[in-house]
């Protein structure tokens, strides 16, 4: 056991490295093969420094809601907040799909150095999020007044009832806000400069953690709570927007003669494959609790979301994986295959490294953290434990092969084994939590459905003959 620990920390530590050695201001000579191979590599490192600070602004405001929220709202209104919160989840589906197939465009059209392509895929998509937002805004807009927002949210204080429908406003209007200014943090995420995307994103969660405070403080109600916490960081996205597209790459902003059918069919083709992912993804995270529930009674589903939370404050392996997106898809559109396929084999084996690392760490600790963190009623038996162990490996693999099949002809390939995988996992959830009478039959479905029917075919797809790269 200790030889194993040691080589993984090893393999551990060489990428870290390997990682920093590249790590720089001034970038690489783009003009060579190994100039561009080293310039992905400083793109990375400072993608996840970066992605560190944005993160961690994230958890502090969260930290602080709770701490600032609780007690000054209440339990109700504080009840409130949350649930408008959580909207976040359900207008993640707004775009259909748009944000994910931008940065598989941009990165092709970067590796194929090809400005007057991304001139076009800018402009029309954000004419695309225009339009989208427009046409939400006339639907929320002209039902608001017709609905009673205190009986969808639920509350039946006096004050919460006045404040439920001007804060689910506040919120959808800065989501409507944000859909086309979303467009430049997509775009730069497709060019490898998530760095630039995640100091903005860091500079306005600081910006919406002061602002929360002085809410707070000046006793404001939950819609100006929203304000704070969701309005604040679009003015950051507004300065970003501005600066990069009029100072810093002015050669592709956006403009009405460039509007383009053909690009709006592609964009539209490439947004419904992911839009499909998307809905089998959460179709596949959304059921374990359900079906959880209906078999075995609402108490067994807190042991189980409590470990899930833990295995995904453990998911370390995805702050390398998503910076590693576009790289693939501009080194594929160069032709240089080599380096993407073995990109993809250093990303998977430290993947699997950190993956084994956090499911170690679930095995041998998780108990005892549930039962300092939540008590003893919330202690997961060990199939549970171990399922959760392995899927903490799962998720890196997983995600290392999706981000590289996200690219080219890969997608459609991809997009049918992902939707196979989710409908036989859904269904194997449902006879394993039957059959054990445990709820560990969630998890368990998802590792076998996901191993066999998306993983091992990711792989074989990920490694074919080179003119599927193209």
């Amino acid at each position: 056991m200790m030889k194993i620990k040691k080589s993984l920390m090893n393999i551990f530590v060489f990428r870290i490295l390997s990682i920093l050695t590249h790590l720089r201001l001034v970038p690489y000579d783009n003009k060579t093969e190994q100039g561009r191979a080293n310039e992905r590599l400083r793109l990375l490192g400072w993608a996840v420094i970066t992605s560190g600070l944005s993160k961690s602004a994230s958890l502090l405001i969260v930290i602080a809601s709770v701490r600032w929220g609780v007690d000054y709202l209440g339990a109700e209104r504080y009840g409130l907040w949350m649930t408008i919160t959580s909207l976040v989840a359900l207008l993640s589906f707004a775009d259909f799909g748009m944000s994910n197939s931008l940065v598989s465009l941009i990165s092709e059209a970067a590796g194929r150095d090809d400005v007057e392509t991304m001139k076009k895929i800018v402009s029309n998509g954000l004419f695309i999020m225009i339009f989208i937002a427009l046409t939400l805004a006339i639907i929320f807009y002209g039902t608001y007044f017709f609905i009673d927002w205190s009986e969808v949210t639920n509350v039946s204080e006096p004050t919460a009832i006045l404040e439920s429908g001007p804060a689910v406003a506040v919120y959808v209007t800065i989501f409507l806000i944000s859909l086309p200014l979303s467009v430049v943090q997509r775009v730069q995420i497709g060019l490898q400069e998530t760095w630039r995307s995640n100091l903005w994103t860091f500079a306005g969660q600081i910006l919406a953690l002061v602002s929360l405070k002085v809410i707070v403080e000046f006793g404001g109600g939950v819609p100006y709570l929203v304000l704070a916490v969701a309005g604040v960081p679009v003015l950051t996205s507004l300065v970003n927007y501005l600066y990069f597209f009029l100072r810093h790459r002015p050669e592709i902003k956006p403009r009405w003669m460039d509007r383009d059918f053909k690009i709006v069919r592609k964009i539209g083709h490439l947004s419904l494959l992911f839009l499909l992912m998307q809905l089998m993804a959460v179709m596949g995270n959304t059921t374990d609790n359900i079906v959880i529930a209906q078999f075995l009674g609402a108490a067994a589903v807190s042991p189980f979301s409590i470990i899930q939370k833990l295995t995904m404050m453990l998911g370390l392996a995805q702050l390398f994986i998503s910076p590693m997106w576009p790289a693939f898809g501009e080194s594929m559109a160069r032709g240089e295959h080599s380096w993407a396929k073995k990109a993809l084999t250093k990303i998977l084996v430290f993947s699997i490294t950190l993956g084994i690392f956090s499911g170690l760490i679930i095995l041998i600790f998780g108990a005892d953290i549930i039962k300092n963190w939540a008590g003893d009623s919330m202690v997961p038996n060990q199939r549970l434990i171990l399922g959760f162990a392995l899927y903490s490996v799962l998720m890196g693999v997983g995600g290392s092969l999706s981000i590289f099949l996200n690219n080219g002809d890969f997608l459609r390939r991809q997009a049918l084994i992902f939707i196979i995988a989710s409908v036989i996992s859904v269904v194997l959830k449902f006879l394993l939590v039957a059959h054990w009478h445990e709820a560990s039959g969630a998890i368990w479905g998802t590792i076998i459905g996901y191993s066999f029917f998306f993983v091992i075919p990711a792989i074989f797809i990920a490694y074919s003959t080179k003119q599927h790269l193209n």
